[in-house]
């Protein structure tokens, strides 16, 4: 064992730990946290190398420098892992948010040029540094509630050349970011208006995008808002063969306001989740279940936007894996922190607490890929973990808005503190 340089101890320890193999968690193993009462995790360079309880962890090596954390009996756990942002825009969309609570539907805003076409408008506009900036802020403040580990989308540009420079802006805020970020071509959100005559030319010259993003390294995954009214499976498919041929993985926007099939399409696909899928059929859920895709919630967008949210124990009953994440963008779910969307998951889609922190902790990182690299304190994996003022994790969900978070680690190093 690796002499440690960072121990927390005397901690309500929530290990993740995998019951068996390590894969996404559904079925019993979806509310299992891993629990250790008077527990110690202790780390290395940024890597777990052990975990125990009571005074065994006085018999480790210590490099001379090594920092101990006494967290007191209070809650130690992951960091969370939010698996599904569109943190790469300017401008707000506050008038819109009136005008939605006022009885407008969202579908007729966006054809009025509204919705999306909005903050494409304001993020076309903004420089290249003050987009930066924005990114960077707000993963900050994503950092300080307790994410160690983040999705972020374009999706703000729709025309390939602008999507290429908001994934060029993402990457440069990603290196100054003190957390882990995870890129995403959201290559086909929305049809520009310039392209309303040409709908199969702006598809295909966003799937031959693609190629470009892998080569420059711009993002890990490619996404598409597969809706009603919006893009439908079968013009989508290009766009997912060339994610696959390029070596990216595939993630959907899928049934979220109407069920069109793209639940089904994402397991078929072999997608890395499918998200969204409030209105996914039995079907769905079965295709998602035999292939092990996680389902990602998004409750903050059935909150803002006022949609029936997806209901948790369909999913659960079915063995599908869940994962939940804040969807933060301008429009549809400004929700800022997981914390809350861990609350709204437990009070709108029915998940108890465990199943909430599961979801957004190891489950979150199986919907990102890094299954085996984060969401679990176990050795080998990533040190990035939190500290709560509580001696117990349900209050994430029952303290709904309560600043709980503490201390955030992310690969070993502090790097926020309340």
């Amino acid at each position: 064992m690796s002499e440690a340089d960072l121990i927390i101890r005397r901690a309500r320890l929530l290990t993740l730990a995998p019951l068996k193999d390590e894969r996404p968690r559904a079925g019993v193993a979806a509310g299992d946290v891993g629990a250790v009462d008077d527990g110690w995790v202790a780390s290395r360079d940024g890597v777990v190398v052990a975990t125990g309880h009571g005074a065994t962890w006085e018999r480790l090596d210590r490099v001379p420098s090594a920092t101990i954390v006494d967290a007191g009996g209070a809650v130690a756990m992951p960091g969370f892992v939010d698996p599904h942002t569109h943190l790469c825009y300017a401008g707000q969309r506050w008038d819109e948010f009136v005008t939605r609570k006022s009885g407008a539907d969202y579908l007729a805003v966006l054809e009025r040029g509204g919705g999306i076409h909005a903050t494409v408008r304001a993020t076309r506009e903004a420089s290249d540094d003050a987009l930066a900036d924005l990114v960077a802020r707000r993963l900050a403040t994503a950092a300080s509630l307790g994410t160690t580990t983040i999705e972020v989308k374009s999706g703000y540009g729709l025309e390939p050349a602008e999507e290429l420079r908001q994934l060029r802006v993402i990457a440069r805020a990603a290196k100054t970011c003190a957390i882990d970020v995870s890129p995403t071509y959201l290559a086909l959100h929305a049809l520009p208006r310039e392209h309303a005559d040409d709908r199969k030319a702006f598809i295909a010259e966003a799937a031959a995008t693609v190629a470009l993003v892998a080569s420059e390294g711009l993002a890990e995954a490619v996404d598409a808002f597969v809706e009603q009214g919006v893009f439908d499976t079968k013009e989508v498919r290009p766009l997912a063969k060339a994610a696959h041929d390029a070596g990216l993985a595939v993630t959907v926007h899928a049934d979220q306001l109407n069920d069109v099939g793209a639940t089904e399409f994402a397991a078929r696909q072999k997608a890395r989740s499918a998200d969204h899928v409030a209105n996914a059929s039995a079907d769905g859920l079965r295709a998602l279940a035999r292939a092990g895709i996680p389902a990602v919630l998004l409750p903050g967008s059935a909150f803002f936007v006022g949609y029936t949210p997806p209901d948790a124990r369909r999913f659960l009953a079915a063995d599908v894996p869940l994962a939940i994440a804040t969807d933060h963008n301008p429009g549809t779910s400004p929700l800022v922190g997981m914390p809350t969307a861990i609350a709204l998951a437990v009070t709108l889609c029915g998940m108890t607490p465990h199943q909430a922190i599961v979801a957004a902790t190891i489950n979150g990182a199986h919907a990102l890929g890094r299954g085996e690299r984060t969401g679990a304190l176990v050795r080998g994996r990533r040190a990035d973990l939190i500290l709560l003022r509580t001696d117990d994790e349900r209050e994430l969900a029952y303290g709904l808005g309560a600043p709980l978070v503490t201390a955030v680690f992310s690969a070993g190093t502090p790097i926020a503190r309340a």
